[in-house]
């Protein structure tokens, strides 16, 4: 691991971590691995954010895009900035971000994308203190919300039992409002949510209207808007649901969480939930856990796709009618053989992304030729690309999850 200026060549042989701070802002950029001689991953800004959890999730992204083929390293930016942070200063911060880290962008050797709390405009303003203009960036929390409800249904399926199954929520932001419209209310109902202005249940579940329509006009004080019975915020991980949904931070599943918590399963959206040690008890106890990244991948393969050309309806198709199976069959294998879902899923990820790392150094002659030429070739022809790279992962994906236990 090496800590430098922006203005240092990258070491490919291990994490690069740079430091960028200014008036009103303390910024980190971890890039934890090189495919093809670029990276990717979302830019998160939150006021107590530390370069501990930027690494986390860098290293999370590495995992993600190793285990779904990507051709892409992993990394992640982050933001320290004060909650009280006006809109015009938040504005210059972004921006001096952007500056800084700029010409690493203009390299390629790092994408940043959306994460909590940097939304298309924050996004659009990094890109531009980085002297580059993009357009309207895609939502990649809608097909984050594609994958979880996805990984949501395949591992209910596995559990079995009644339905609707109940969810618990922890951090209900922008991918979870898209999840709860995507929900059946016939087949699951949310009874518990969470903000970072606190925590509510509702036993007889919450309207998906209601919590769509709060979350759009009110944000996080959408919970002050809702019918139910207000908990502890810290309560929220251990309320009683057939799966445990965690959408917040890094390490939110502490072991005294793991003791306490009360649903059969958990999937989560968030990145590296769990923290050392949870993985084990869950397991003791019973409760049937899956990766944050093979869950909430959605957000980079279905946002690949679409910028590609591919339509919602045909990523839609793609999870329930691929994906899902693959969740399902995963997770039937390791009941059947008493594994963890997330060791499992860890030792694969971490064998594919040290093939990677092994097996390329530096993007091959096709890639930098499709790499210069991609912009004029015809959409048909990038969209029909893209596509069979998606299947292919899936191919591999399904072949790798058949061998489990064997």
């Amino acid at each position: 691991m090496r800590t430098v200026s922006s203005s240092q060549a990258v070491d490919t042989q291990s994490q690069l971590i740079v430091l960028a701070s200014g008036t009103g802002y303390d910024g980190f950029l971890v890039i934890d691995s090189l495919q093809n001689n670029t990276s990717s991953g979302g830019v998160r800004i939150a006021p107590d954010l530390m370069l501990e959890e930027v690494q986390n999730l860098a290293r999370e992204m590495t995992m993600k895009f190793a285990l779904f083929r990507l051709p892409r390293g992993g990394a992640k930016a982050g933001l320290r900035i004060p909650a009280d942070l006006s809109v015009s200063a938040r504005r210059r911060a972004l921006e001096a971000f952007g500056r800084q880290i700029g010409p690493i962008i203009r390299a390629g050797l790092y994408y940043p994308g959306m994460d909590m709390n940097c939304g298309p405009e924050d996004l659009q303003t990094i890109y531009m203190g980085a002297g580059l203009s993009i357009g309207w960036p895609t939502d990649s929390s809608y097909f984050t919300a594609v994958s979880a409800a996805n990984a949501i249904e395949g591992c209910a399926q596995a559990l079995g039992g009644p339905r609707p199954m109940t969810l618990a929520i922890d951090g209900f932001g922008s991918v979870a409002r898209h999840l709860a419209v995507m929900l059946s209310p016939s087949e699951f109902i949310i009874t518990a949510v969470s903000t970072v202005c606190g925590a509510i249940v509702n036993p007889e579940g919450f309207l998906q209207e209601d919590l769509d329509r709060n979350k759009r006009e009110h944000g996080d004080e959408m919970i002050r808007h809702l019918s139910g019975a207000p908990i502890p915020l810290k309560d929220l991980l251990s309320a009683r649901a057939d799966i445990l949904v965690p959408s917040a931070r890094t390490w939110a599943l502490t072991e005294d969480v793991a003791r306490r918590i009360r649903a059969r399963a958990v999937v989560p959206i968030a990145n590296a939930p769990y923290s050392p040690g949870t993985i084990r008890i869950l397991f003791d106890r019973g409760v049937l856990c899956l990766p944050g990244y093979l869950c909430n991948a959605g957000g980079v393969f279905g946002s690949s796709l679409a910028d590609n050309g591919v339509s919602r309806a045909d990523i839609e198709q793609m999870f329930r009618l691929r994906y899902r199976p693959l969740i399902r069959g995963l997770l039937d294998a390791c009941i059947r053989r008493h594994l963890s879902p997330v060791i499992v899923v860890d030792e694969m990820a971490g064998r594919e992304a040290d093939s990677r790392a092994t097996r390329v150094t530096k993007a091959s002659f096709p890639h930098k030729l499709y790499a210069r030429t991609a912009r004029y070739l015809p959409r048909m022809v990038k969209k029909q690309s893209i596509w069979r790279q998606c299947q292919r992962a899936f191919d591999a994906m399904e072949h790798d999850f058949s061998l489990v236990g064997t």
